[in-house]
């Protein structure tokens, strides 16, 4: 009953790109896409990216009329990649705000994103946020940097955002 629940709040959420849905006594919904059988959320923005498991959708400002955007469905592998990573970095222990404190706020980089990270997997969940490095980069700060390189590595391996032209966006 738990699960026909789920799958029924799932459905009207539109929002398990990630959860099978064989049939389990309840009436029959239209075939939705399914990439997988993890079940989690991973939001990520950079600003100028953003990409989202509950959406599908990878959107990269591209400051032209080239196309930025790409649906995106992760597989179980990627997921269960990411959840692993979260878990081994303790993401969900991290601070919600981890931005950089500008002693002199007239000297922060013009470019500086406000980047937010959100992952949730069963009843685990947490959000960061953080702004660019002193030095005006757009590193991540330690405590989620492994975790985000992961989330970009898998992005960048989808040929959907490898096809992708740059971005035309100037970075000051």
């Amino acid at each position: 009953m738990k699960r026909t629940l789920a799958l029924a709040s799932c459905l009207a959420l539109a929002a398990c790109s990630h959860l099978s849905m064989p049939h389990i006594g309840m009436p029959h919904f239209p075939a939705q896409p399914v990439s997988g059988t993890v079940v989690g959320v991973v939001e990520y923005d950079t600003g100028l990216t953003t990409f989202s498991t509950v959406s599908g959708h990878y959107h990269q400002d591209m400051c032209s009329s080239a196309k930025g955007d790409a649906d995106v469905h992760l597989s179980d592998k990627e997921m269960r990649k990411i959840l692993a990573q979260a878990e081994k970095d303790g993401f969900y222990t991290v601070p919600a705000d981890l931005t950089t404190t500008w002693s002199d706020p007239a000297r922060r980089p013009p470019h500086c994103a406000n980047f937010r990270l959100h992952i949730a997997a069963g009843d685990r969940h947490n959000e960061a946020r953080w702004d660019c490095g002193a030095d005006g980069s757009n590193t991540p700060p330690a405590p989620v940097a492994p975790l985000v390189r992961t989330i970009q590595q898998i992005l960048r391996s989808r040929k959907e955002v490898s096809g992708m032209p740059w971005s035309s966006c100037p970075v000051r």
